[in-house]
């Protein structure tokens, strides 16, 4: 089972990057620079996903009049304190619009902003596991033929333990970089700001490196169980008998 889920890696990695494309980008259409909320084409149900949906195009509709109007290399910065404000006001003028076009009150807005943030995280992660497991696995593998268990458990233990907590590490590092990049390119703007820290790896990092040193060992142990497999099947096709032998003899 798990050698056919390894030798599916082409196609499990382009599922989830369908995955990654359907979990849901920021709308594109409307945006503008203005602290203007454009309206919708036509009326939708303010349900929670399309709430949240809402919530999110209107925050990144106040980072971009901020970035545009107060940000640092603009001529009207003045501080950090000022852009602040300024996104923020437009945050709230936004969601106000937005509660007005669904009647509805102007806090279950301000509540829906990451309903759908499991959903994303998910999309995200999932597709940088799977390269993560493959390259851990290709790993260990080499790991297991250079320190075999057979010539002594304590040197295998140990380098695999320190290659584990050095692909956890890197895994931990990488995977912030693939999350900013990926949601980056979901709503449509390099520029994250505050909307970083509800990212899982700004969330839970100590979880993210714990997932990481379990992840490489399951993926170590069924490198190792593949090629014990391979080594026994490769033993017994090329192993002859004893009666083979003498019958072989007899012929010749």
């Amino acid at each position: 089972m798990a050698g056919a889920v390894f030798r599916m890696r082409p196609q499990l990695v382009a599922v989830f990057m369908v995955v990654l494309c359907a979990a849901g980008c920021v709308r594109r259409d409307g945006r503008n620079s203005d602290c203007r909320w454009p309206g919708e084409a036509y009326e939708r149900s303010a349900g929670p996903w399309h709430l949240s949906e809402d919530a999110e195009f209107a925050e990144d509709l106040a980072i971009r009049y901020a970035d545009v109007h107060h940000g640092l290399r603009t001529p009207n910065y003045v501080s950090a304190e000022d852009y602040n404000a300024a996104r923020d006001g437009c945050v709230a003028t936004l969601f106000e619009q937005v509660a007005k076009e669904h009647a509805i009150p102007v806090e279950r807005v301000y509540s829906s902003l990451g309903h759908n943030r499991p959903y994303y995280d998910l999309a995200a992660v999932l597709p940088f596991a799977v390269l993560y497991s493959f390259l851990a696995a290709a790993s260990a593998r080499l790991t297991w033929r250079r320190y075999s268990p057979a010539e002594g458990w304590i040197p295998c233990v140990v380098m695999m333990s320190l290659l584990s907590l050095g692909f956890a590490i890197a895994g931990t590092m990488l995977g912030e970089v693939w999350s900013w990049l990926v949601e980056g390119y979901r709503v449509g703007n390099p520029h994250m700001s505050y909307r970083a820290q509800r990212l899982i790896w700004s969330r839970h990092p100590t979880a993210v490196l714990g997932g990481g040193l379990v992840l490489f060992w399951v993926a170590a142990l069924i490198a190792r169980r593949m090629q014990s497999s391979h080594s026994l099947s490769g033993t017994g096709a090329g192993h002859i008998t004893p009666s083979a032998k003498s019958h072989s003899g007899i012929e010749s």
